[in-house]
Parts: structure tokens; C-alpha cells; sequence
């Protein structure tokens, strides 16, 4: 456990052998007075322990460390698994070195410079990272060459979240969501059309999409004000396959185990933790045939959780209060 000096809302896990434990945490307060702090476990203590930390005006919407450790080279540095970047008034770099989170580089924002929501990394091509825009587009950037080497105008209005295809079979596709309440399928080989693999009744915004690690069809996702998550089949859209209710609570994040085709993780607003097996993710014919195999009270609310390859025995939770590391 580790006890945040603040609010935290954004929180990333980074995925490498050494150190096994190390994470970043984004401060959430309204006043402009913000920070980033990179925790680690402490081998002899046991306990998770701030190494390093950065002030920003801004609270970040989302953080990332490099997907893997290794090297490539991005600009006229190589840079390793130490990257991390942070997404809210832009985009901006940092590099974690001798006990100091550097910043390194602020990527070029778009004309328009407009808040960003959400971004994602690939693990395919690491030198593509993508951001999501309340000004309705999504921008991809070229890291090699700092600069946007895509952008388009994505949904009717504000885009809330992408992922990234992180398989070498999707790798140049991507999926979003947002506040018309669709979710949109996107191939950088023909951006000219996208597909419409959900519409939410009423056209309730989504605020966060899941895509599965193990099995390109599946993608999860969850509204504004919603007590379920949906699981929506790309080979079946319009339909959610299944509805994954939460007994009565708002979900905040959801992420799919990096090993299992069947397990999907979310967070709650009264501090609940879930984790579904999801059966016979085909030919269910019943939405909400969720099984969920694992619940257990963060005491806070839950606003951001993460399931890292790098130990998939473990989840960590980002709580109004506090960092908490589980063993499942």
C-alpha cells in the first residue's frame, strides 16, 4: 500500500523484469497544483515507496510507461523501459533517471491544442503512440520524429479513450469511444471509413474501453453513470455480447487480464473490486451469464486499476486515497 498525498486518478504499471514492482500515480485536484509520483516496492521493507515525482499544473488523464524494456531509439536518444509519458494539456515525456523523473519532451499538439482524454501506446510499434481529444479527433504520433503523422476526426463529438491493436495481426488497427456513445473500429490502411461496432441506447457517453489482450474480438467498455460493463464481439456489432452487471455501483476502469482470454478486472465508485470470468465468450446467449469469480472492498473509490503482464498474479489499484497492490 501506498498512501497518496492527494487525490489519484491516473496510474500505470511498468512492465519490466527489474525493478518487478514499479508504478506511476497522477494526482487529481482542481486547484493547479498537481503531481506525478514513481513508486517502487522496497525488496527489505516490503513496502511500495516513493523513488522519484514531478509537479504539473494539470492533473494527467492517463499515464503510460514504455511498453517494453527494450531499447529503441526514439529522436537522437535511446531510451529504455524508464520512458513514461502523461496525457491531459498535451502530451509530455519523462525519463526516469537517478532518482529524478525528467522531463524530456513535449510532443507538438495539435492546431487546435485540445484537452486530451486518453492515449495508448503499441507494444507492436513502439515508436506509434495515439491520443484521444474532446475536439472530436484522435492524432497518432510518429516518437521517432516527434511529430503527428495522423490525425482525423474520429466521432461526432468528444473521443474518451483508444486502444491501440497490440497484437502483430491488428497492429494497425485501433478502436475508440466517446460522448455520442459509440464504439468505433479504425484501420490506418484505409481511414477513410470506420465501423460502428456498438451504439449505446440513448446514446449514453462511454468513458473507457478495454481491449482483450488474448483475443483480438473482444472489446469491453463501460458509460458515464453506468453499473455494468458491456463486452461487445467486433465480428457481431451493434449487439453487446454479454453485460457484466456490478451489483449496484458506478465502474470507473476496467482492464482485461494480459494472460486470460476470459478474465476482465473493474474498479467501482464505492471502492469495489471485480474480477468476471467470463464464460463461453462465444455462443453465450444469455448477456449477462458473467461469472464473477473475485470481489474485494478498496474501502475508497476506485478510479483507475491495472493488470500487468510483466506479474499477472498481481492488480493494482489507484483509490481516492491510496495505491493498493493485490495478490490474486
Amino acid at each position: 500500500v501506498y498512501h497518496t498525498p492527494w487525490p489519484a486518478y491516473a496510474l500505470a504499471w511498468a512492465n519490466r523484469v527489474e525493478p518487478r514492482m514499479r508504478l506511476a500515480v497522477g494526482s487529481f485536484c482542481e486547484s493547479e497544483q498537481n503531481a506525478i509520483h514513481v513508486i517502487e516496492l522496497n525488496e527489505e521493507s516490503g513496502r511500495l515507496e516513493k523513488v522519484a515525482g514531478v509537479k504539473q499544473a494539470l492533473p494527467p488523464t492517463k499515464l503510460m510507461w514504455k511498453p517494453t524494456d527494450r531499447p529503441s531509439a526514439m529522436g537522437e536518444t535511446a531510451r529504455d523501459g524508464n520512458l513514461l509519458a502523461s496525457c491531459g494539456a498535451g502530451v509530455e515525456l519523462f525519463q526516469l533517471a537517478d532518482g529524478q523523473l525528467q522531463s524530456t519532451a513535449k510532443l507538438p499538439p495539435p492546431k487546435t491544442n485540445p484537452p486530451v482524454t486518453s492515449m495508448d501506446w503499441s507494444s507492436i510499434k513502439e515508436h506509434k503512440l495515439a491520443i484521444s481529444s474532446v475536439d472530436t479527433t484522435i492524432c497518432i504520433y510518429d516518437l521517432n520524429k516527434m511529430k503527428i503523422e495522423t490525425q482525423l476526426i474520429a466521432h461526432d463529438k468528444a473521443v474518451f479513450d483508444i486502444a491501440l491493436g497490440q497484437r502483430e495481426s491488428i497492429a494497425s488497427l485501433f478502436c475508440s469511444c466517446g460522448l455520442d456513445g459509440s464504439i468505433r473500429l479504425f484501420d490506418e490502411r484505409n481511414l477513410e471509413h470506420s465501423t460502428i461496432i456498438f451504439d449505446n441506447e440513448n446514446s449514453t457517453p462511454l468513458l473507457r474501453l478495454s481491449w482483450n489482450k488474448s483475443d483480438k474480438n473482444y472489446v469491453a467498455a463501460f458509460g458515464s453513470d453506468s453499473k455494468s460493463v458491456i463486452v461487445v464481439d467486433l465480428r457481431k456489432p451493434s449487439v453487446s455480447l454479454k453485460e457484466l452487471p456490478t451489483h449496484g455501483a458506478f465502474v470507473n476502469a476496467i482492464s482485461w487480464a494480459p494472460h486470460s482470454r476470459s478474465h476482465l478486472l473493474a474498479g467501482t465508485e464505492d471502492g469495489g473490486t471485480l474480477i468476471w470470468k467470463v464464460n463461453e465468450l462465444t455462443g453465450a446467449t444469455d448477456p449477462s451469464s458473467g461469472l464473477q469469480a473475485l470481489q474485494y472492498d478498496a474501502q475508497y473509490e476506485v478510479q483507475s486499476v491495472q493488470w500487468p503482464e510483466s506479474m499477472p498474479n498481481h492488480i493494482a489499484l489507484g483509490t481516492t486515497r491510496k495505491v493498493e497492490v493485490l495478490q490474486i
